[in-house]
């Protein structure tokens, strides 16, 4: 699988011509039908995202697109995703409070809040927000931030809000089938709102290209993906994915020693440049 432009804009390209338009996932409804949402998780590049998202503009697509809190200290970036909000994507928050603050539901709560609030004040409406799932945390007390939402306390506060990775079917009674480019290839995931409390991806379904993936869809699909893996040319990502396993085995073997596994839980925000 290469993550290039080129190959996002024929897979969006085809999804129209099969009559496969994508929404928005806060557009969608319990009567909708059938139905796709492209998602995007923002992680450390704006620009990369609104890229994608000039893309799926241009053969009608909508898509949602989770950002970091962090990137709308950038003007830059504010002036993109406002941008983007006008092509009719859905811009929201793409949240880690409960790694951030160490497991502490009362300060996740706060910092929650605190975002949620700046996302709004900057134009941009909640409806659904995405976890993130930040590898190298050294977690105690708490299984991952998908706690955050499995929360009575939060649920009350936040009922208005669903979260993509746990309380998005419940809230809006709909069932999909979730695609993701994890790993740096898309997959089925077998069962992405439990997947980290129960280990399935034993079940989950590789694709090696993107003409496979969408030979799959059908009904109602969600197609998540991180706009930074994507790159201009073949040969950039060949060299990235090469460095991407590299790192990605070294951080294996160190969080198998105490004091690396420490070191690195205390940077973790660190991998959310990789």
């Amino acid at each position: 699988m290469i993550f290039v432009y080129k190959a996002w804009d024929e897979f969006c390209r085809q999804l129209k011509e099969k009559g496969i338009v994508s929404i928005p996932a806060c557009d969608v409804e319990e009567e909708s039908g059938a139905f796709l949402v492209l998602k995007h998780d923002i992680e450390n590049t704006v620009l990369k995202a609104f890229k994608l998202a000039e893309i799926e503009h241009k053969y009608g697509h909508r898509g949602s697109y989770y950002a970091h809190a962090y990137l709308l200290d950038d003007p830059q970036n504010m002036e993109l995703l406002l941008k983007m909000q006008e092509m009719g994507h859905e811009i929201s928050y793409h949240y880690d409070v409960m790694d951030s603050n160490h497991g502490d539901m009362e300060r996740a709560i706060q910092e929650f809040d605190k975002n949620i609030k700046r996302f709004e004040s900057l134009g941009f409406q909640i409806k659904t927000v995405c976890q993130h799932g930040n590898p190298v945390v050294e977690r105690v007390g708490y299984t991952s931030n998908r706690d955050f939402f499995r929360n009575q306390s939060v649920q009350e506060q936040y009922g208005e809000i669903a979260d993509i990775m746990v309380d998005y079917k419940q809230k809006y009674s709909v069932d999909y089938t979730y695609y993701s480019d994890a790993g740096r290839k898309f997959n089925m995931i077998y069962d992405p709102i439990n997947n980290d409390i129960i280990n399935s991806d034993d079940k989950n379904i590789t694709y090696e290209d993107l003409n496979q993936l969408i030979s799959a869809l059908s009904g109602r699909a969600i197609v998540s993906t991180h706009p930074h893996r994507w790159t201009d040319s073949a040969a950039t990502y060949l060299v990235k994915e090469k460095i991407f396993f590299v790192i990605k085995l070294s951080a294996k073997l160190a969080m198998k020693v105490p004091v690396l596994k420490k070191v690195m839980s205390r940077y973790y925000y660190l991998a959310k440049k990789i």
